[in-house]
């Protein structure tokens, strides 16, 4: 059953004062096939010793527009 105009507009409205951009953000990657596969790969090639891990995750960040915050997990 369609959720009419006025119902719709007040739950929207709710959901963005609920949840930021960084956590729409997160949502579109976890859900992007590529970049789960290149973040598969990147963990790889750290295990196997072919790339240092700092090197590889600034690379990673940089390709895919990732910037975190200070004392950030």
């Amino acid at each position: 059953m369609p959720t009419p105009h006025s119902r719709r507009s007040r739950r929207d409205g709710n959901l963005r004062e609920a949840i930021g951009r960084a956590d729409i953000a997160a949502e579109f990657l976890r859900r992007n096939r590529t970049y789960r596969a290149e973040h598969a790969q990147m963990q790889q090639r750290i295990a196997d010793g072919a790339v240092a891990k700092n090197a590889a995750e600034a690379a990673f960040a940089r390709r895919w527009g990732l910037s975190f915050r200070d004392g950030a997990g």
